[in-house]
């Protein structure tokens, strides 16, 4: 059923951010390692976003925005997806921090900003972008769905960021970056089959922003 399908895209996230940190999960979520395991988008492309340098190999490439469209909000930060994806609604309601947008109910892009103030920090803990990726590591490493899950880094427009790749035990990827911007930490998260997260990592690497109608910026 759909419900099933985009469990892990409807993630409440700020429900992982009120919890502490566990050692491993902390060591696991801040260590680099390997590219990831998706070939990357080959296609020559015919617009461009401002070039970062994208993905875990630190190779400068650009993006195509052809056919997209720009979605998000001024509290969760906008990106670039396909022009035939359509904003994602819960029967449930969704969470009020999410942004949510889909290609087919399968798979699934949120967005999501968090400041200090909504997140419940311990007395040795340190607010920003590992912090959350440290918790967000461990609730996905405990949701009994995950069959793999590694952490690695890349970056979001020029921007150090957090990677967590999971594979679900059903075949499904679930792809999160987390990195500050200003005194925000921002989450994209991707969720759906790994042809579609191939096209999705550059448009999410490289066309994020807190613009909403340049991509980028």
């Amino acid at each position: 059923m759909m419900k099933n399908k985009i469990l892990l895209g409807s993630v409440t996230l700020l429900s992982a951010l009120m919890i502490a940190a566990c050692g491993n999960g902390e060591k696991k979520a801040t260590e680099t390692t390997a590219a990831p395991t998706t070939e990357e988008t080959t296609a020559t492309p015919t617009t461009t976003a401002p070039t970062t340098t994208a993905g875990a190999s630190s190779e400068t490439k650009e993006v195509s925005l052809a056919d997209t469209k720009r979605i998000g909000r001024e509290d969760t930060g906008y990106v670039n997806v396909p022009k035939g994806w359509i904003e994602f609604k819960e029967i449930e309601g969704n969470n009020p921090q999410q942004y949510q947008y889909t290609a087919d109910g399968y798979n699934v892009v949120t967005l999501t900003g968090y400041s200090k103030d909504q997140v419940k920090l311990g007395k040795n803990d340190t607010w920003g972008a590992e912090l959350v990726a440290n918790r967000l590591y461990t609730t996905y490493e405990n949701n009994s769905e995950i069959a793999k899950i590694q952490g690695t880094k890349s970056k979001v427009i020029g921007i150090d960021a957090f990677v967590i790749q999971s594979l679900t035990k059903d075949g499904k990827y679930f792809f999160t970056w987390i990195f500050p911007k200003g005194d925000k930490v921002y989450t994209v998260a991707f969720d759906g089959d790994k042809s579609t997260l191939q096209k999705m990592i550059d448009l999410i690497e490289q066309s994020w922003g807190l613009d909403p109608n340049t991509p980028g910026k």
